[in-house]
């Protein structure tokens, strides 16, 4: 019996490394690196984007694709894109799936965004004898949840490579100065978006019939005071529309702005140009 008590204290004590062993000074030495490697790509990314790219989703920083791309532009960050995928419901609901690689040198990760028909974004209206009546599954525009699809994507994709994933808003302002006060707010009402109020420019109350789709006219005053501020690329033009209506994401087609919507914005751009 005693011997084998001493034969197992033997083996344990080979086996157990010192603590001041070197290969455990070289690893705690590696890892205080990344640390800080890690702090200072944080605080890189933050810098370069400012209010305009960040909305307050559910008391939280969310990151838009406007800033996304300038963080990817920074780091130099490249992506292979696979082919979308599809499922139908036996419903008619489908989901578009995307999958992609991103990577920057020494590393790589992989990331999909979705997007369902489901969401209440892509719902599509008629206005018979001035009923609001939701019209079937397949007037939902495919292309349009695809693209949504994308830009999920791209968004998980870039801050999952770099680690800035849940950021707090004492990450925004010790490194870029963004504090909560200054940047939109998205609340939710159940799963549906709250809208923020919609009014005539110009005037005071509600438009009449703000639920209904846009009207051609609108959309068309919407791109003509755009390209009068500059915004000339179809990306910028959706990416700061949907700023102006405080969306986490980026819409994908004007055609799904609402008559309400559509007025809200030719505001906020008028009165963006007057200040030019």
């Amino acid at each position: 019996m005693e011997s084998d008590m001493i034969v197992y204290d033997e083996v344990n004590e080979r086996n157990v490394p010192a603590i001041a062993d070197d290969n455990l000074m070289r690893v705690a030495e590696m890892a205080e690196k990344r640390i800080d490697a890690v702090m200072k790509i944080k605080q890189m990314a933050l810098k370069v984007t400012n209010a305009r790219d960040w909305t307050d989703q559910g008391g939280n920083p969310y990151l838009q694709v406007s800033g996304s791309e300038k963080v990817a532009n920074l780091f130099n960050i490249s992506w292979r894109l696979d082919e979308p995928s599809v499922e139908t419901e036996p419903d008619g609901h489908f989901t578009y799936t995307m999958r992609g690689i991103f990577s920057i040198p020494g590393r790589s990760i992989s990331a999909e965004g979705s997007r369902s028909s489901k969401d209440p974004f892509f719902k599509k209206y008629d206005y018979p004898n001035g009923v609001k009546t939701e019209k079937p599954i397949s007037a939902i525009d495919r292309r349009d949840v695809r693209m949504a699809a994308l830009t999920n994507l791209l968004g998980n994709g870039i801050t999952r490579l770099l680690g800035i994933r849940n950021l707090s808003y004492s990450d925004l302002e010790a490194f870029a100065g963004i504090t909560k006060a200054i940047i939109a707010t998205v609340d939710y009402k159940g799963k549906g978006e709250k809208k923020p109020p919609l009014q005539e420019p110009g005037k005071k109350g509600e438009v009449k019939d703000p639920t209904a789709p846009a009207t051609e006219p609108q959309l068309k005053a919407i791109h003509a005071l755009l390209d009068k501020l500059g915004v000339k690329d179809d990306i910028d033009k959706h990416e700061k529309v949907s700023k102006i209506l405080g969306k986490a994401e980026t819409m994908t087609s004007f055609t799904l702005l609402l008559k309400g919507e559509a007025s809200m914005i030719i505001e906020a751009l008028l009165k963006e140009g007057t200040k030019e």
